[in-house]
Parts: structure tokens; C-alpha cells; sequence
């Protein structure tokens, strides 16, 4: 079985010209589940760890955000934008039913797949929206931490932009930061025979064009003229009828934690589960554990 560290990438071509790159890992037959990931990140930067013991048990789709890492085209400028061209590349890929993970920006886009995309070319069964929030609503707060952006925007990330932003500022989330960042390395051109995508914007060399895009989404779906209706979800989180599990750290430091039980309170079906002494990327600190969470969601 192919593994995060040793899987091929794959391409599909967009009627547009531009191309999506993925990866299917595991064998098991049934539902794929599809992982998008936050804020600058590519297929590459997916916790190996989590990734795998994920793939133990169901068929993984990892796929980069058009323009971002190994697909070409232009990086969306909106969550609608966004969800739309992951849609259009699971129907190119010929997956007509998938579960997906969103984490971070990818919860949003998440949530926009599943109340945007006509049923009868793509049936969303299951979510996990982990380490996220929803578009903008009353009881929907933005970080009290005035440096994200400025963290988060950083022209190369290193294991201590993440320690900021991701784990808890003790001896635990110092640890846990330093081994999911070797882990994160663990993919190589000797392991997979390819090489590896940088960060979104990495080192600014495209003036942070494509970084900036994705922060436009971001604001976009942050303010209440620009969420409105198919571009936002807060005010229609009732139509999710699906299952839902929303998981989330202790104290994030990026997206206030509150908002997670504000969307669990919301969707119909929702499961609510908080790591203790973790923050955003409670996911990769306590990735076995999350997965064996997140099957037991997926499976039931």
C-alpha cells in the first residue's frame, strides 16, 4: 500500500486549461476521504502520521487548491470560488460520492462543497471540520491575537511560525511542534521519487500573489456583504442535514474555539470532540488518537 511518504502524484486536466494535482492513498474500497488543508499548505504538508492511519482504514484523496503546490491555474479569491473548483475536480476524477476533511481554511471550503454542490453529480456524506470556524455571524469572532496575519504571512515558514500558531506555548506544544515538523519532512525525493512543493507563496517569489488570494477568502467569508447566500455558510448551516463532526483544540489561536460549538449547535447532526491542552493543530498533536476518532465518525 502506497503511503504518504511514498505516493505518486497524479493529474487530472480542467476544462480550462489548468490542471489538478493529487494522490490517492490506501486501498480499501468504499467512500474516498477527501482532505483539504489550511492556509498555504500543499499535499505535502499533510502530518504523515495522521495521513497514514487515516489510510489504514478508508482511500485518502489528498489534492492541492487550484494554482497552489503541483496544480496550475489561478488560487481562488473566494470560498465559493474555491469549493467550486474541488468539486469540479472530483467530478474530472469521476467520484461521484466522498467524505470530506476540511482543516482550517479547508473547513470552510468544506462546508461550502457540501451546501453548494448539486446532488446529482456529487453526494457529500460525511464532514469533519477540524480547527475552524464558519463564515461571518453574530457569535462568530475573530482571534483576539492581533499577529496571526503578520505570523501566518511570513515569506518562509519555519517550525516556529507553527509553534505560534498551532500548538500551546509549553513544554507540551513546544514537543509536540518539533516532531510534527520532522514528521512533516519525513517525504522526500528519495522516498517518493518526486520533489516536494513549497509552501503557498513561499519565500514571496510570487510577490505573495497567490498567499494574498487565499487571504481575500479568508475576508471574504469574514464579513457579512461578502457572505452572503452561495458565499457563505453561518446563515444556512441548518441544511446540513449530513453527519458532522467538529473537532477542535483547547485554545486556538487562530480561530477563536467558541465558534466550534457554535456551528455544533447549528448543523442538525453535529459531534462536537475538544483536545485537551492543544490549540489549532490539535490534529497533528494528537494525530492517532483524531484518527481513531475520526473513523469511528466515518464508520458508524
Amino acid at each position: 500500500m502506497s503511503t504518504h511518504q511514498t505516493a505518486k502524484t497524479q493529474y487530472v486536466n480542467a476544462p480550462n486549461g489548468a490542471k489538478f494535482a493529487y494522490r490517492r492513498i490506501g486501498t480499501e474500497p468504499g467512500i474516498p476521504l477527501v482532505l483539504l488543508i489550511h492556509l498555504r499548505g500543499t499535499m505535502d504538508k499533510w502530518d504523515p502520521l495522521l495521513v497514514n492511519s487515516l489510510a489504514a482504514s478508508r482511500t485518502i484523496i489528498l489534492v492541492d487548491y487550484a494554482g497552489v503546490g503541483f496544480s496550475t491555474g489561478e488560487v481562488a479569491t473566494t470560498m465559493r470560488k474555491s469549493a467550486e473548483d474541488i468539486t469540479q475536480f472530483l467530478e474530472l476524477i469521476g467520484e461521484t460520492e466522498v467524505d470530506l476533511l476540511g482543516f482550517s481554511l479547508g473547513g470552510f471550503v468544506a462546508q461550502i462543497i457540501a451546501l453548494n454542490a448539486d446532488p446529482s453529480k456529487l453526494r457529500v456524506r460525511k464532514i469533519i471540520l477540524a480547527g475552524t470556524g464558519t463564515s461571518h455571524g453574530p457569535d462568530v469572532p475573530p482571534s483576539e491575537n492581533e499577529d496571526v496575519g503578520s505570523v501566518a504571512a511570513g515569506a518562509e515558514p519555519t517550525v516556529d511560525t507553527f509553534k505560534t500558531l498551532f500548538f500551546p506555548k509549553n513544554r507540551v506544544g513546544n514537543a509536540a511542534a518539533e516532531t510534527w515538523w520532522a514528521r512533516i519532512h519525513e517525504r522526500s525525493p528519495a522516498t517518493s521519487g518526486e520533489e516536494l512543493s513549497q509552501w503557498l507563496s513561499f519565500g514571496h517569489k510570487d510577490q505573495g500573489k497567490g498567499m494574498m488570494a487565499q487571504i481575500t477568502q479568508l475576508q471574504n467569508f469574514g464579513q457579512a456583504e461578502t457572505s452572503k447566500g452561495l458565499e457563505g455558510a453561518y446563515n444556512r448551516l441548518h441544511e446540513l442535514k449530513i453527519p458532522v463532526l467538529i473537532a477542535q483544540g483547547y485554545n486556538d489561536y487562530m480561530v477563536p474555539t467558541s465558534i466550534s460549538y457554535v456551528i455544533q449547535q447549528k448543523v442538525p447532526n453535529g459531534q462536537l470532540i475538544i483536545y485537551p491542552n492543544s490549540g489549532h493543530g490539535f490534529l497533528y498533536q494528537y494525530a492517532t488518537l483524531f484518527a481513531k476518532h475520526a473513523l469511528l465518525f466515518l464508520e458508524a
